[in-house]
């Protein structure tokens, strides 16, 4: 049977709440995540809601395009090309939220947050995909296809790559479908969990 197609719409401000109840659902197993905020910390759930909604707020306040798919299956976050740093003001905002989401591993969280920085590509110009995910009784339905799709027919017409960084491995497949190839696997501050950098030409 053919999977239905959901609407994609984009994100306003006031979806910042929504946007991070879908993500911390998607990346409830995600490893990076876990070694941030582990499953055995306490209000863990409260913890990555925070998170996730502190980033959906700062991509939401400095115009970044975010997606939302179907009634809030799933969400992306992304950065159009010559954007993908947020300033440091941003930090500065979200700095109680970043503590009270990561506590005592706030500074791991920075660091590797850092290293994840200083690897991003500076040229040429692309869009990145800061974070992609369905809820968990969604997923393996084409949502994260759809919202893919949302931004890299654009990115085909104009001629312009994309970028991301996956920290899960079983989501490779899903990029590589949709043209990104793996540049490079490391492991955060060279003992965590792995992460893939990934690229993607324009098609066509």
């Amino acid at each position: 049977m053919q999977k239905a197609q959901l609407t994609v719409r984009a994100a306003t401000r006031d979806d910042a709440d929504l946007l991070g109840d879908v993500l911390a659902d998607a990346f409830t197993n995600d490893p990076v995540i876990g070694w941030l905020i582990p499953e055995d910390r306490r209000h863990r759930d409260r913890r990555m809601r925070t998170f996730f909604t502190s980033m959906s707020r700062s991509y939401l306040r400095t115009g970044k395009p975010c997606y939302i798919a179907g009634d809030g299956s799933a969400a992306a976050l992304w950065s159009a090309p010559g954007t993908w740093a947020l300033p440091a003001t941003e930090m500065a905002l979200e700095a109680g939220p970043m503590t009270a989401a990561f506590g005592r591993r706030v500074q791991r969280a920075l660091r590797t947050q850092l290293q994840i920085e200083g690897l991003h590509p500076k040229q040429p110009d692309h869009w990145y995909l800061g974070y992609l995910g369905a809820r968990q009784d969604c997923q393996g339905q084409g949502c994260g296809g759809q919202l893919l799709r949302e931004v890299l027919a654009t990115a085909d017409a104009d001629r312009i790559p994309a970028y991301l960084e996956s920290s899960n491995e079983r989501n490779l497949t899903l990029y590589e479908r949709h043209g990104f190839t793996v540049v490079e696997e490391l492991r955060v501050l060279g003992k965590g969990p792995k992460i893939w950098r990934m690229w993607r030409d324009p098609a066509g």
